[in-house]
């Protein structure tokens, strides 16, 4: 395969010169890590593999020496190999105690290291509130910025984007615009960036991305779907629109069909977090995810804690190579990914077939046994394509042990026939002798970060995040 790039145009920095183009210093170094990754991307998975052990023993010898919190939860044989210079076995990582996100909300000034290279740059102190609610602190270098814009840029280059289009967001924060795409493209001539809040109505969105005439729309799934369901209700287009980015929640086969049918254009997604950056990127030829090696070691573990095999789901794990400020070593994100086969792209990066979500969000049956649910709507089952009201939102919580009930918002009421359909639909994933009701609903909210969750278990039994 070809590690081409699109061919952006450069920005000179320097006063009277424009070609060529003198980009800032800043800029080069993130062109720099940016162009690397490019070409090493192409490397064998054991080549990558290597590459990457390299590094890993890199950041947990830096941990056991400088981070207290690893120097009385490790192995004491393995801190002691490790700072009389001894190498890294892949059992020993394996060994090592995952660290849970009570662990970091905690013990955050235990996690911190004693002796950050000053040659990383400064120090910044970053928080999430997460799909919970509850807010984690973590402490980052300079050099974690630099990664993650060139880890942006190499979200731009995989999927082509013509930078010097109109970029709307729609997200968390305040209304905002600015003549450029932001620091990661700071290097390149890009069109206008906009920023609408999340929290305005629906349609008032709608409106505001007619207005804007976008290129490229970067927003949450489930955003997206309600954005694409109304347009194609109001009859409303986009023409300028090349794609749909997605970011913050779990992607299914609906939000792609529903943005491909309003507006003829691909959904493409990133898997990340706050305290990590970027995870995984979806692959522009096979449409999966590749982890991103050179920042992460991603593991998907099962119940035992062995690695899944290809077509497996579990719980995700994950080891920040670069952050030498906080170093989080085998942190469980709280998360369910599926691990996938080598990519038939041809790129050497690990592949995850799809992202679920938070494992707290799980079904719990009276038995103890937990499901992840999944509900594949249709439009048959609201009415939509007929004449009858459609769905705009649509939430399922599990109230008790045997009862669900699904929450929608629609124009107007569905009929007892179309309320029928819509449980029956629900009811049909989910284990026996769970019951389903249906209840319209005004409005649902976001959680405090912006997201949407499909499914909540909203019982005392549902498990939470780490």
């Amino acid at each position: 395969m070809s590690n081409d790039v699109p061919a952006w145009r450069l920005k000179s920095s320097l006063s009277g010169i424009e070609w060529p183009a003198v980009p800032d210093v800043r800029g080069s170094l993130v062109y720099s890590l940016f162009r690397q990754m490019e070409t090493e991307q192409w490397l064998a998975p054991r080549d990558i593999a290597a590459r990457q052990s390299v590094q890993l023993e890199q950041i947990v010898r830096h941990a056991a020496l400088t981070v207290p919190w690893y120097r009385e939860h490790w192995p004491p044989g393995l801190l002691a190999r490790l700072s009389e210079g001894g190498a890294l076995s892949a059992d020993a990582f394996a060994s090592l105690p995952c660290l849970g996100r009570r662990d970091l909300q905690a013990q955050f000034a235990q996690l911190q290291s004693s002796a950050v290279p000053s040659e990383h740059g400064p120090l910044a102190d970053s928080s999430s509130s997460g799909s919970t609610g509850t807010p984690v602190r973590f402490r980052k270098t300079y050099l974690n910025q630099l990664i993650w814009e060139a880890l942006t840029l190499r979200d731009h280059a995989w999927h082509r984007r013509d930078l010097q289009q109109t970029l709307c967001i729609i997200r968390r924060g305040e209304a905002d615009e600015a003549d450029n795409w932001g620091l990661p493209t700071r290097m390149f001539h890009t069109g206008a960036a906009y920023l609408c809040p999340v929290s305005i109505d629906v349609e008032a969105q709608l409106a505001w991305l007619v207005e804007r005439a976008p290129g490229y729309l970067l927003t949450y799934p489930s955003l997206a779907l309600q954005l694409a369901s109304l347009a194609r209700q109001q009859g409303v287009r986009l023409p300028g629109l090349r794609e749909v980015r997605t970011f913050g929640e779990p992607l299914d086969a609906q939000v792609r069909d529903a943005c491909r049918e309003a507006w003829g254009v691909p959904v493409n997604d990133t898997y990340s977090s706050e305290e990590f950056g970027y995870l995984a990127i979806g692959c522009p030829h096979s449409g999966h995810y590749h982890v991103q090696s050179e920042s992460v070691l991603l593991e998907v573990l099962d119940d035992d804690g062995n690695a899944c095999a290809p077509g497996t789901i579990g719980r995700v794990v994950v080891t920040g190579l670069l952050n030498f400020a906080m170093p989080l070593i085998r942190y469980e994100l709280g998360d369910m990914a599926e691990a996938g086969p080598p990519c038939p792209c041809g790129r050497g990066l690990p592949v995850l077939t799809r992202i679920l979500g938070r494992t707290r969000s799980m079904l719990v049956t009276a038995d103890a046994k937990r499901y992840w649910p999944t509900f594949g709507f249709r439009d048959s089952a609201t009415g939509a394509g007929s004449g009858g009201p459609r769905i705009i939102q649509r939430q399922v919580v599990q109230s008790a042990l045997d009862q669900v009930q699904i929450r929608y918002v629609s124009a107007s009421a569905l009929s007892p026939d179309e309320e029928s359909m819509l449980t029956a639909q629900v009811a049909q994933r989910l284990p026996p002798g769970v019951n389903v009701t249906a209840q319209r609903v005004a409005g649902i909210a976001r959680s405090a970060n912006g997201k949407f969750e499909e499914f909540v278990a909203a019982i005392a039994t549902a498990p939470e995040a780490p």
